[in-house]
């Protein structure tokens, strides 16, 4: 696919949440309860979903990904600072490590 027709970073993180969020309102419906909030008049429906360890951490993984576009350190190793190649963040756009320091972390330590 052409750089230029690639969806943008946002618009791919933000669709992987959403489908995330979606596959979890298909699974179950949300709890729902009513909370009022200091110094404010009225109450705040708020809406809850029970998930799974494996689900919290992609959540967290996306959420971060965001934070660090917002930062301008997307895209860079949070190891060595080095690129993460565009084929990597292409596959996994919240991918922290760039492909030596993902294969240097997954290599078994020789004791």
């Amino acid at each position: 696919m052409p750089l230029r027709s690639a969806p943008s970073p946002r618009k791919r993180l933000l669709v992987h949440l959403s489908q995330a969020v979606e596959t979890l309102s298909l699974r179950a419906a949300p709890d729902t309860f009513e909370m009022q909030l200091k110094n404010l008049e009225g109450n705040v429906k708020i809406q809850s979903f029970e998930v799974t360890d494996l689900e919290f951490a992609h959540f967290e993984n996306v959420s971060n990904a965001l934070i660090r576009l917002d930062q301008g350190t997307y895209g860079r190793c949070m190891v060595c600072g080095g690129r993460i190649h565009a084929d990597v963040l292409s596959g996994t756009p919240w991918a922290t490590r760039c492909l030596e320091c993902g294969e240097r972390e997954s290599r078994p330590q020789s004791t």
